[in-house]
């Protein structure tokens, strides 16, 4: 049985059965198309995803799971096999300019060279240019490309048109990368908020409120992140124990702390707003008891009494000033604007709603 025919975190759905199928009869008849997209809502499991399907398409009996080429490939270390992904906030030509390396320069062991390229909606127009390029002109029939995404809206195209497309459905609950529990930020905001709404002390006291809210719901989520470093660390075992060569187990390195670093910066971002959802929440239910709504017509009912006994000084308009605030600073945060000093601005207005 091929390695594909067990891959657990794919839902058991018609669109999946078939992909799996239509992907194991390419490697059984060696017909396998040179560009792939692979879209879904989970971008780790996408990888995982690719990398059973290059690991099939190398290995000598389609996917045996056992051979040292299935075991390198499924733990990102064999060397037929590149993984790409943005340094920053996007993809670049740099990037593109490394894979066409890669695939220009010959293997010295037998089998198709692999480019694996996630995130692709992360590419900038001058990277998504380069990449339709090579795309259309390969430089060879040994070169297979598979494109990650999990928005494939975005992506140039004629990119899209060069590729054979794969819609996959995930057991989200396998993917325990990006994974918080929310209810730690609900906890830590309903509280913050509630006083920050009822403080009559000084302005420097009400300062101290907001910026140590900042400064919690950050120690929260790094705290929550420790998960994905724990994940960077089993990752560089695998490497250290792969067996391969040691210029090899460098790139590799390389690749992860990248890798590390991205997952890391997307987990904070995601955090960050779902506290923004929590802070909007919030706004719409004040200005919905204002407005004369009862429990049942709020994000959160438990608060209709709270809201109702202490907002009585805050004003619509500003309201609408901060709820425009909080979105302008959710589209910030994909240009790596610091996340405390995001917190501090959105909780300093929050305190002068008055």
């Amino acid at each position: 049985m091929s390695i594909l025919d067990n891959v657990d975190f794919l839902k058991n759905e018609k669109r999946n059965n078939i992909n799996i199928k239509i992907l194991r009869q390419a490697v059984e008849s060696g017909n396998v198309s040179h560009a792939n997209l692979f879209y879904g809502n989970s971008m780790n499991l996408l990888g995982k995803l690719a990398l059973f399907y290059s690991a099939s398409i190398n290995c000598a009996n389609s996917g045996c799971g056992l051979c040292n080429t299935c075991s390198n490939t499924l733990k990102g270390v064999y060397s037929n096999v590149l993984v790409v992904e943005a340094m920053g906030s996007i993809l670049r030509i740099d990037e593109v300019f490394e894979l066409q390396r890669f695939m220009n320069v010959s293997s010295y062991i037998p089998g198709k060279k692999i480019c694996i390229i996630k995130e692709v909606e992360l590419m900038n127009d001058e990277a998504s240019n380069r990449l339709l390029k090579t795309l259309e002109e390969p430089p060879d029939e040994d070169c297979i490309f598979i494109l990650l995404a999990e928005d494939i809206s975005v992506i140039l195209p004629t990119i899209v048109s060069r590729c054979t497309v794969f819609k996959w459905d995930f057991n989200l609950e396998k993917d325990k990368d990006l994974k918080f529990d929310r209810r730690q930020l609900d906890d830590i905001l309903n509280k913050g908020i509630r006083n920050i709404i009822k403080s009559e002390s000084s302005k420097d006291t009400g300062n101290s409120l907001s910026l140590n809210l900042s400064l919690d719901l950050i120690n929260r989520l790094n705290k929550m992140a420790e998960k994905i470093k724990i994940w960077r660390n089993g990752e560089l075992n695998k490497i250290k124990d792969s067996g391969a060569a040691g210029s090899d187990i460098k790139k590799y390195k390389k690749i992860l702390e990248s890798s590390y670093k991205r997952k890391l910066n997307k987990f904070l971002n995601l955090g960050i707003n779902k506290v923004f959802d929590i802070i909007s929440a919030w706004l719409e239910d004040i200005m919905a008891v204002k407005s004369g709504a009862k429990e049942d017509g709020l994000n959160y009912s438990k608060n209709y009494f709270f809201i109702a006994e202490n907002t009585s000084n805050i004003k619509i308009d500003k309201i609408f000033k901060l709820l425009e605030a909080v979105e302008k600073n959710r589209i910030y945060l994909k240009y790596s604007i610091y996340k405390e000093l995001a917190l501090d601005n959105i909780f300093l207005q929050f305190q002068n709603l008055s």
